[in-house]
């Protein structure tokens, strides 16, 4: 598939933003060794995508594009995807769909597809695939939802378990790499009205053909997609004012099982959205806010958008600054949003005794695990801790004026835990926070000056 007019277009609108892009190639982790082969890392330039859903048949075929470049000195491509691949063709040449078969990474990072073949960094390259859409191969992943005449479709991310992002639907890399998507999704055999919720740009083809495009911001778990028949939710938009006179759309869809009213949704995304402009700063996703609401107990953040439980709204809104604002480089520092999501918004900051007293070590950022696609669990406790124990030595004042400087430092970007751990240090000089990520974050005993003074012989 050629790159659309609209790619072209916002390539041309933004080159110090594509060079900032392009530049995601340096984190990519290093070559993987597994079943005879090296994979190397790649840098995704676009993703394009045509899905046509046929509800009488209860099938859905996809045909994708994925444009890249090798990492390093370029070797065999890595990247995933969690559907059965049918026909593929590399550079205009077809391949067979086991010279791209998945092989294991690890506990922690599940599979991952080498493309058998040694590509150069110098050149883009040229992905074509096509696969039937099914439930995905990853960890509690969910069906598609088929009805008569409907279809009710949730990409459903979560960091909780491996390949449980964009990689679940299409060709996708780890959350170091951004890229833009364009997608074309048709639905054949309707016989309702069906919604679609987004955070991306949407155009209407036809009554139910639709094309959409995601900024070249956007990370594997940034897109928001959400299908569903019309009488099955209540949707209204009202425009806010927040501080600074910024005006932000929000569309708030509701699934009409869950117990509040739009009007009850509406007030609170107002309130937590002035809360977290004053103490984080601007909302940094343009002029949209795509709330989607439904019972249950999972939630989850999208760039400036989320779905969500009632229970959850402050949390997931808090992750369009931290989570989906500035974001996590790799999913070994995906901790840090959830500590201070949890800290910040939902309030968690633990006791005296319990901040000023050393407690055992524990890994949330687990260098040794380049791969890792998972967020610890701990990420909610002791994440929200750590960021108590700094608070109890620097002043909670002053942690919070310097989350939301480096909010505005990096938002709409990638940042490690180093790049965290450096600003704060940087900026206070106090001890305390390098013993912090040295015993809490890194999982590391003894005290941070040694492993500095051992690193330096």
């Amino acid at each position: 598939m050629l790159l659309t007019a609209v790619t072209a277009t916002l390539l041309s609108l933004f080159p110090a933003q594509q060079t900032d892009v392009l530049d995601d190639r340096m984190f990519a982790p290093a070559p993987f060794k597994v079943d005879g082969l090296t994979g190397v890392g790649i840098d995704i330039n676009t993703v394009e995508a045509k899905v046509v859903f046929d509800l009488e048949s209860q099938t859905a075929s996809v045909v994708a594009d994925m444009t890249f470049r090798m990492t390093g000195e370029g070797g065999m491509p890595i990247f995933d995807l969690r559907q059965d691949i049918t026909s593929a063709k590399l550079n205009g040449k077809k391949m067979k769909p086991e010279e791209m078969a998945p092989h294991k990474f690890g506990k922690t990072a599940g599979t991952m597809r080498i493309i058998e073949k040694e590509l150069k960094p110098e050149k883009e390259h040229h992905l074509h695939l096509e696969y039937s859409l099914a439930k995905p191969q990853s960890p509690s992943a969910i069906e598609i939802g088929w009805g008569e005449g409907t279809l009710d479709w949730d990409f459903f991310f979560s960091d909780l378990n491996h390949g449980r992002y964009m990689e679940m639907w299409f060709p996708a890399n780890l959350i170091y790499d951004r890229f833009g998507f364009e997608f074309d999704l048709e639905i054949k055999g309707a016989t309702e009205e069906h919604e679609i919720v987004t955070n991306g740009t949407v155009t209407t083809v036809a009554d139910t053909h639709w094309q959409l495009s995601f900024p070249e911001h956007y990370t594997a778990f940034s897109h928001m997609l959400v299908i569903i028949p019309s009488k099955e939710v209540e949707r209204t938009s009202a425009t806010i004012t927040l501080p600074g006179k910024k005006e932000v759309d929000v569309d708030v869809c509701r699934r009409l099982n869950a117990s509040v009213t739009n009007e009850r949704v509406h007030e609170l995304v107002e309130q937590h959205m002035n809360d977290f402009t004053n103490s984080m700063g601007e909302w940094p996703h343009g002029d949209r806010c795509t709330v989607f609401v439904w019972t249950g107990g999972r939630s989850m953040e999208y760039d400036g958008a989320t779905t969500t439980s009632m229970g959850a709204l402050s949390h997931e809104l808090h992750h369009s600054w931290y989570g989906r604002g500035v974001k996590p480089r790799h999913q070994n520092d995906g901790w840090y949003d959830e500590a201070w999501t949890v800290y910040a918004a939902d309030g968690f900051r633990g006791n005296e005794k319990t901040v000023s007293t050393e407690a055992r070590k524990s890994t949330l950022c687990p260098t040794h695990l380049p791969w890792n696609r998972i967020t610890p669990s701990k990420s909610y406790s002791t994440g929200a801790l750590a960021f108590g124990r700094i608070a109890h030595a620097i002043g909670e004042e002053k942690l919070l004026n310097l989350m939301s400087l480096f909010f505005d430092k990096y938002k709409l970007r990638t940042a490690s835990t180093q790049d965290m751990e450096a600003f704060l240090f940087e900026a206070t000089k106090d001890p305390a926070v390098k013993q912090v990520f040295h015993r809490y974050i890194y999982g590391r005993e003894g005290s941070w000056t040694d492993a500095a003074e051992s690193k330096r012989d």
